[in-house]
């Protein structure tokens, strides 16, 4: 059983989203990050002679790392300080910074030594001291420094108790050289070593420590509430300042503690995730309560000076970790919330993970009036990824960006097995369009393994039209990409249909899918099997050679005849490139004859002498429809089918072919009229003559007809002074519509008519056009490359 989320109110997404974007259009800082919440700080900016922020994680194989960003230049690095120390998220680094700028890293294994490092250079990471250890005992966990100026810059190292899982701490004076015996802050009466407090802490960094700290783990206690303690000059206090202990008399009596929320009297258990303070040093917590497992809210208390005040923000949803078990099987963490941090800087804002629409995204939540209540922002929205566990930046000012960091979920199952990046809210750079060969080549890939790595979410049949059109773009790409995948991707998806045509006869949408099996049949020509890759597709087209259908080109869909013929224009591409590659495979001309025969048939009915362009299909002349601003109904995409799909015929028609003359010049009178609609940016719309009624662009035709253009160029078909600055202009607006993770977007949706785009759109078509265009592009860039 796959888990599925308690969803939020979709009303409050769309107002919480306007200003928001999808998590994969932000600064990815770490590629492979992870960290859990009880070891603090886990990233912190620093302004000296450099303006920086240090961000901690643990990898998914254990290391643990640290990564600098700087502000100024927007240079980053990364540094390994303990490799494979062990794959589990417990173990991700606390930050501290010293007074000369040196960064101090601790980490312990999830049960095991502290363990601790420092730069060798004040704001530098290049370089570490050797990684040293202390061993407090194997139950040790979690790692929280603080540094007290006005104690002589005494480090305070807060922990779980190796020997009885109790909030405890080690401390030094001089930087680390030596450390004190280990403390324990509380424990109740009756000390039972299994149960174990979890701490969150916070510091002025002159004089006081502030402790917000549980019963146990949500799992083991019922009535899980939330303690609240203070330390400052050697001694503890009580929010009042009530003196509860010193330090010659550790550990405080957990049950004399007073709290700050009461879980027995609510009657639902907690668990904390953040501590911070006011402007005037008073502690704000940020926890959640969990009154199922499946049901989380998200709380905010606040002290007053008498009181504490506490408010709940918001549904939490239930746990974020997704994982196929058995119905009847228990999550192994149900108190896995999202994720709740306070921005230090101004604690009466909270960032937060929850669930929308099935995915957990960030969202930003501010309260005005004390806490009485609160309203939000979405930060993410319509994520790919869940989204979770936020920081804020420790010491960051407001204007910082990134300054809210989180881990964006490839695969979270539990806390030891994860493949999570570290994201920020900062937009991500997109890709060069610079003309060369390596940065062509980068955005196809990136592309490319978007695709790939999404397509289990496409909702069409794998032999389905929409992605004949991506495997024909995949085979072009994967036939000049030195990595393999591309190409064993596209035989194990025609293998697992074994090379079979889609269900139709005679629809041309239904064979699209073979000119990646004729060209794959290229490839493996060779093997002794090949034949299987060749047959089915050659069996479909003599059947249709056989038995023609009777059918007419007035194209109505409540009658299936009208589209056993290719009385639409995107059957232009769809159909008439497999005849052509099956006839050059075979050496037998009654494909071409066939080919030629229906694709005229159609130019005859549908292609608009005057314009250049043709009509989607019959539905759509003039006498019919117009456009609103009276011209004639010509879809962008529709005839981007069209020259898509000529490439592909003049691909396969030698020189001396009888049929070629016909399609050079209907593809030399179709490239004049395109480049003439073509933008001021690069771009093609969803209408040819009409950009005011949609002024958006539009990518799949713009990268078909960027495709078809450029081919022209290298083939010598059209006049480069003309026709080459049309197509290196549509090749840079086309990488400005590809995302920073690679989704290409901007293309419409399936239709058959021009329809308002938007920059989310993405489709595989439009995808494989892409990598059409690309290819054709580092073939110009080799033909227009420099000579001594």
């Amino acid at each position: 059983m796959y888990k599925r989320l308690l969803l939020i109110s979709p009303c409050l997404f769309i107002i919480l989203s306007a200003a928001a974007q999808r998590a994969e259009d932000f600064l990815t800082v770490a590629e492979d990050g992870a960290w859990c919440w009880f070891s603090d700080p886990r990233a912190v900016y620093y302004m000296g002679i450099h303006e920086r922020t240090y961000t901690g994680f643990v990898t998914s194989g254990g290391d643990i790392m640290v990564a600098c960003n700087d502000h100024q230049t927007g240079a980053g690095g990364k540094r390994l300080i303990y490799s494979r120390l062990q794959a589990d998220d417990h173990v991700n680094p606390s930050l501290l910074m010293l007074p000369d700028g040196r960064l101090m890293v601790f980490f312990t294994r999830h049960g095991g030594k502290v363990y601790y490092t420092t730069s060798e250079s004040p704001e530098e990471i290049a370089g570490f001291s050797s990684v040293d250890s202390i061993d407090l005992g194997e139950m040790l966990c979690y790692t929280n420094p603080v540094l007290l100026k006005n104690e002589n810059n005494r480090i305070y190292l807060f922990f779980r108790g190796g020997y009885d899982w109790k909030p405890s701490f080690i401390t030094s004076d001089d930087y680390g050289k030596t450390w004190s015996e280990p403390k324990t802050i509380v424990s109740k009466k009756i000390n039972n070593i299994y149960n174990r407090p979890y701490t969150k802490i916070v510091s002025d960094g002159k004089s006081i420590i502030h402790f917000a700290f549980t019963d146990g783990h949500p799992r083991e206690e019922n009535y899980n509430s939330i303690y609240y303690l203070k330390y400052e000059r050697g001694n503890f206090f009580d929010a009042t300042g009530k003196k509860m202990g010193d330090m010659k008399n550790l550990p405080i009596e957990q049950e004399k503690v007073p709290m700050a929320y009461d879980g027995e009297a609510a009657n639902q258990r907690a668990w904390i995730w953040d501590i911070a303070l006011t402007s005037d040093g008073k502690p704000v917590i940020a926890y959640s309560t969990l009154p199922e497992e499946t049901q989380h809210f998200y709380n905010w208390g606040a002290w007053t000076g008498t009181e504490w005040k506490n408010t709940r923000i918001c549904q939490a949803g239930s746990a974020f970790p997704r994982f196929s078990r058995q119905k009847q099987e228990r999550d192994p963490e149900p108190h896995y919330s999202g994720g709740i941090v306070l921005d230090h800087n101004d604690p009466c804002r909270v960032y937060l993970s929850r669930p929308v629409n099935d995915r957990y995204e960030i969202e930003e939540w501010i309260t005005g009036d004390g806490g009485k209540s609160f309203s939000g922002r979405a930060v993410t929205s319509k994520s790919l990824k869940d989204n979770v566990r936020p920081f804020v930046v420790r010491n960051s000012p407001p204007s910082l960006s990134p300054r809210v960091l989180w881990m964006h979920v490839n695969h979270y199952e539990h806390y030891t097995n994860f493949s999570t990046a570290i994201k920020g809210n900062k937009a991500a750079s997109g890709f060069p369009a610079d003309l060369n060969s390596g940065d062509i080549m980068k955005v196809m890939s990136a592309v490319a393994d978007w695709q790939i790595d999404n397509f289990r979410a496409v909702p069409h049949h794998q032999l389905d039209w929409t992605n004949g059109a991506l495997y024909a773009g995949m085979m072009e790409f994967a036939r000049i990409s030195s990595d393999r995948k591309y190409m064993d991707w596209l035989y194990s998806t025609g293998k697992s249909h074994s090379w079979q045509p889609h269900s139709n006869m005679y629809h041309a949408d239904y064979i699209a899918v073979c000119q990646m099996y004729l060209e794959m049949y290229r490839q493996k020509k060779a093997d002794k099997d090949s034949y299987l890759i060749l047959a089915p597709t050659q069996a479909r087209l003599d059947y249709v050679i056989s038995h023609p259908s009777q059918g007419n080109l007035l194209l109505d869909y409540g009658d299936p005849q009208t589209t056993e013929r290719w009385s639409w224009c995107d059957a232009l591409f769809m159909a008439p490139p497999v005849y052509a590659k099956l006839s050059d495979i075979t050496g037998d001309n009654k494909y071409l004859e066939f080919m030629d025969r229906e694709y005229k048939a159609t130019y005859d009915f549908l292609y608009d002498k005057d314009e250049r362009l043709f009509y989607r299909d019959h539905r759509y002349f003039p006498e019919k429809v117009l456009e609103a601003n009276g011209r004639k109904v010509f879809w962008g995409r529709g005839n981007g089918w069209v020259m898509g799909g000529l490439v592909s015929l003049l691909k396969e028609l030698p020189s001396t072919s009888v049929y070629r003359p016909f399609y050079e010049t209907l593809f030399a009178e179709m490239a004049e009229k395109v480049a003439s609609c073509q933008d001021n940016e690069g771009f093609w719309h969803a209408s040819m003559l009409d950009h005011h009624s949609f002024p958006n662009p539009e990518t799949s035709s713009s990268a078909f007809f960027c495709y078809a253009l450029a081919y022209g160029v290298n083939a010598g078909l059209l006049d480069k002074e003309i026709y080459l600055p049309v197509v290196n202009k549509a090749w840079q607006a086309l990488v400005s519509a590809v995302h920073a993770d690679g989704k290409l977007g901007w293309v419409q949706p399936v239709g058959q008519d021009p329809k308002v785009v938007t920059p989310d759109m993405t489709e595989v078509y439009g995808v494989g056009a892409f990598l059409l265009a690309g290819t054709e592009m580092i073939m110009l860039m080799q033909n227009n490359r420099p000579t001594d």
